[in-house]
Parts: structure tokens; sequence; C-alpha cells
């Protein structure tokens, strides 16, 4: 059934029969991975198109390039009309995903199902999908309606071939044998899947091909779209974008924003079930960028179709999305609603992702206790009596006064900053730094007093995969440092095209940095990390509280001299609970995010 995406958004439901766009909130359930963790994708997004149909699924798909896995093991769905983002750091995964679903590049294992149906071997030409991407390859030598056109020069339209008498033409389907033999043979090499599993579904395929063989179809004939129907479907699409009134402008005379409308107009004209957007606000100034931020979530509203956009601008996808899916290295770390994703993160890393974030070593010390801080407090999430945690506080949910109360405690206003609509401070509780946010106006080098609340605290279990150094800052030496001590990084990664001058300046064009005190969050994996006996030799000191044998290796933690930061370390060589030991880490092992405005570093 070919749909109409130029009417009110309605949701197709069968054949000619539609149903009003459902604007009540609904929960779903969905499985990451073969570990059986189910997360709750909780929604309340009125006046969005979306239902509870799937329309793509990822089934155990892993992508391997070259030797190294850069999507493990991903499962999530997307619904029909619904707006998902697909949010992380550059390297995590999320184009990769995109360029599956497109049909860019096939899954190493795994299943990828549209509407129901397999799609893996299926080329990205007949797929319903279309993409727009950052840079949006519009054609110099064509105006507007000829951009928008191109694609539809090349649509062909099914019409059903009937017998003199007016019976239908009965064939074999081959194109539907021919890709179910596809699918056996894709099968047949994957290395990954179970080896019953697979016999079964090969077997299911092969039933079906017997089947097709024996049962002719409705056979068809293709012809081009008339003049009058591109120019139709060509002028709907304008209307979308609000460009009908340009579409004998040149290309070259268009801002940035509507050659951005172009590049949807020209997508959507093709009248997908799915559009794919990779970063395509990234070319624009930041004013630009907020207003599309608004025009695309309206289209998606008008057009009723599934968007899946890319990117890793935090704000987007909380403004945009009815669904933020974040990843990390590859693997999914938590799908849920934007309200969710901020409230609520599942772990340390989504909680530094999402918005500014206070995050702390913290132990329990009893029922629903925790110590952070120096300090114990009363929190709502429980652990076993001294596990090690992560603590998450929102800088907006932490109360100052100047007055002491009975559950509040000292700190020292070091800074503040006028944002505008509140006041970001900068305050140290001995030597640790808590950024709060305050409508308040404090005096800054000033003592003040701190509360939190206990459902301001996020408890959770501290992750050993990764070690992620929150709000860290760079020295003059351009090091990082940590625990007091200076780290060498390559800065360079913090702007694209950049490099480091002879003064030692971030350098960009004509614009040079001064990154003296920026704030970054620094991640380091396990094996990267280099342990040894011989302190001397290596940048911190640091003692072994935890030691586990992984069968070809050991995972220690080891925490430094002050207990202020602890190393996850992945070392084929064993160590003893209680040993003194130094760590190392080499200088491009150490990736870096900014946490800030780069652009206030400008020299």
């Amino acid at each position: 059934m070919e749909s109409n995406l130029f009417q009110k958004p309605v949701v197709t439901v069968g054949d000619n029969k539609t149903e009003p766009v459902n604007d009540k909130a609904t929960t779903n359930t969905i499985e990451l991975g073969k570990n059986g963790k189910h997360v709750e994708r909780n929604f309340d997004r009125p006046r969005s198109p979306m239902t509870d149909e799937k329309i793509i699924e990822f089934k155990h798909v892993t992508k391997i390039f070259d030797g190294v896995t850069v999507i493990e093991d991903e499962n999530f769905y997307v619904r029909k009309g619904e707006f998902l983002t697909i949010l992380g750091p550059s390297g995590c995964g999320k184009s990769t995903t995109l360029r599956m679903i497109a049909g860019f590049e096939t899954p190493t294992s795994g299943d990828i199902l549209l509407e129901g149906k397999d799609i893996v071997t299926m080329p990205a030409y007949k797929r319903p999908i279309n993409t727009v991407f950052q840079h949006y390859a519009l054609f110099p030598n064509y105006d507007v309606y000829g951009n928008v056109a191109f694609g539809l020069k090349q649509v062909k339209v099914p019409v059903p071939l009937k017998k003199k008498d007016g019976t239908p033409v009965l064939k074999i389907n081959k194109t539907k044998i021919k890709y179910l033999k596809k699918q056996i043979a894709r099968l047949s090499k994957d290395n990954i899947m179970d080896q019953n599993e697979k016999e079964e579904r090969i077997k299911k395929f092969e039933g079906i091909i017997e089947e097709l063989k024996n049962t002719p179809e409705q056979a068809y004939k293709y012809r081009h779209l008339s003049n009058a129907e591109m120019d139709d479907r060509i002028m709907r699409a304008l209307q979308i974008v609000d460009l009908d009134e340009m579409e004998g402008r040149s290309i070259d005379t268009l801002s940035g924003g509507q050659q951005q409308r172009v590049a949807i107009a020209r997508a959507i004209v093709l009248q997908p079930k799915i559009l794919l957007l990779d970063e395509p606000l990234g070319a624009l100034d930041l004013k630009m960028r907020k207003d599309m931020q608004l025009e695309l979530k309206e289209m998606h509203r008008k057009l009723g179709i599934t968007f899946i956009y890319v990117t890793h601008d935090q704000e987007e996808a909380l403004t945009m999305s009815d669904t933020v899916m974040v990843m990390s290295d590859g693997v999914i770390q938590q799908i849920g609603s934007p309200t969710d994703i901020y409230n609520e993160p599942k772990n340390a890393f989504v909680a530094d992702f999402i918005g500014d974030s206070n995050i702390y070593n913290g132990v329990m010390t009893g029922e629903k206790r925790v110590k952070i801080l120096g300090k114990e407090f009363t929190c709502l999430d429980d652990f076993p009596i001294h596990d090690r945690v992560d603590v998450v506080i929102r800088p907006e949910d932490i109360k100052l006064s100047t007055t002491q109360k009975e559950d509040s405690f000292e700190g020292f206003i070091d800074s503040k900053v006028f944002k505008g609509i509140f006041f970001q401070y900068s305050i140290m509780v001995g030597k640790e730094e808590v950024i709060v946010k305050s409508t308040k106006d404090f005096a800054e080098k000033s003592n003040i007093y701190l509360t939190l609340i206990p459902d301001s605290m996020h408890i959770m279990k501290k992750q050993l995969s990764t070690n992620v150094f929150t709000d860290i800052q760079i020295d003059k030496n351009n090091n990082v440092v940590i625990d007091d001590v200076p780290f060498e990084v390559n800065i360079t990664q913090l702007l694209a095209n950049s490099n480091v001058d002879e003064d030692g300046y971030l350098v960009v064009g004509n614009s040079k940095y001064d990154l003296t005190g920026f704030k970054v969050t620094a991640t380091v994996k396990p094996e990267d990390i280099q342990i040894t006996d011989d302190i001397s030799s290596s940048q911190i000191g640091a003692t072994v509280i935890s030691q586990v044998y992984k069968g070809d290796h050991y995972l220690i933690i080891a925490r430094t001299d002050d207990e202020e930061e602890d190393f996850i370390i992945s070392t084929p060589y064993p160590f003893n609970v209680g040993d003194t030991v130094g760590i190392s880490i080499p200088k491009d092992k150490i990736t870096l995010r900014a946490k800030g405005d780069i652009s206030e570093y400008e020299i």
C-alpha cells in the first residue's frame, strides 16, 4: 500500500483504513541484549503521530569492521510515527546503526526487521527509507523544484497485469525467491548465531521458497509518474517545508536553513516510511539550529512518519524526540523519553552525557545511607552495605542558604557565573567541587550552606567497564588533572581540524584557544591503564581494593591514596588486595569530551 504523506497525520492500520493520531501516553518494554535486561519506555508526548506498532526492529545485531566490534548485540525497536534520536559521542556507533537501517552497511550478525520482515539483504534503493545528511548534496545547477524532482524521475509505480478477459496475470515471484536465497546464504556464513537457531531458520526459508514456486502471484508492469503526478507531489512537499513560493530559486541564493529544508523535501517527496537524519543541523549556526529543531518537530507532526535522528547534541535530542537512545562504545546505554533520560539516568555515563551533573564515588554505609563528600546522607536507593556506587546529583537540585539548617553542610563559593536566568556556582566542599545552579545571588569567595534532599541523589552501582572522570580541568600545560596529578593528553580531539601551536594554544583556522581551566570528561578503557609495583616510574600511586579473575585476565580496582578516585584496570598479572601500586596512562589512550562552551576560551 502506498501511503500518502501529505495529509493530516493519521496512522495506517490496514488496507485503506486509518485511525486518528493517538495522543495518549503509552508504556512499552524492550529487551536489551542477550542478558534479558529490560528497560521501561515511558512516553507522554502529546501531538506525536506515534503508535504501538513496530516499524524497525534490531535483533542481536553485531557489526565488526576489520576485527573491531563497533556494534555489539544491539537490540531495540522503533514504532510507527515515532521520533527516535540516537545520541552519543563520536565513535559510539550511532551513525553505523543509521547506515545499517538505510542499507549502506550490512550487519555481521543479527536481524533488521522492517514491519516484521528481515531486510538485511535488501539493497538500499529498494527500502522505503530516505536519508538527509549533514552535507545536503544539493545540485547547484538545478533550482529548488529541480532538486526536489530529481529522485521522482526514477520512481515507478506498479500497474496490475490483466489478460484480455480481465483476469489477472499470475507469475512465480522470482524476486522473493532470490531474496530468500540471499538470506539463506547470509545465515550460512554467520559464525555468531546459535547453530540450532541457524538451521531452524534456514529450513523455514527453504519451505517458503518451495511454497512460492508452487503459488503464482499477481504480476505487475511498472510506469513512470506523469508530469502532473510529479508536480502535485513536489508542491505538497515544498508546502510542508514552507518553500512553496521559492520553487524557482537557485540553490546558491538560499540560506543554510533553506537548503536544509530543500534536502528534507527531496527526501519526503519519495514518500518514505522512515526518514533518517544524520546530524543534519551540524552545518548551521546556533540560532538557525534552534529554529530548525522546532521546524523539524513540526514537520514530523505533519508528515506522521517515523523519524530516526542521529546527533551528539544533547539539547537537540531532548527538544525534538519522543524517544532518546543513548549509546557508548557500540552498546545501548539507555532508552526512554527525554524526561526519563534526564531525570532517571541508568548509569554515570548517561548522567554525565545528558546535561550537567555532579558525579561522586560513594559507598553505602547503611540502609539507604550513602557517604559522599566526606559526609553521610539519606537516599532513596538501597544497595548492600560497603558497596561502591556512583552518586549523581543535578546542579539545579542542590539548595543553597547563608544560614545553617539541620541537614545542611558548609562549602566555599570559589566562583560564580551569571547564565542569564540563573547563577552557576563552583563550591568547594573540602577538596571536592560541587556545581550548583540557583536563581539566588550569593557573594563569591564566601561560605555557603548546601542541602541535599534524598530524591535529588541518583544512586547507581558502579560500572566496571570504563573509567569515566567527569568535570576535570585542563592545566596550563594542556594536561588533564586527575586527583591533583597531571596526565598528558591530546587536546586536538576537542575541536575538529585543530592543532597546537608553539605557544601551546589550540588553533583552528584563524581562531586560537587557551584551554587553561577548561572542563572536560576523560574516558579510559581498563585495558589501556598500565599497573606496576614500581611506583617511582608511574604517574600516580594507589592501593588495590578489589581483584576478580575473569578467566584470561584480572579486573582490578585501585584507589588513590587520598581515596578520591578509583581506577578500573584490566591486566593479565595478579596483585593482592592491599598492594600499593603505580598507575600510568598513555597519552593516546585518554579520550576527551568538552563539558562547556569552548568558544568562551578563545583569545
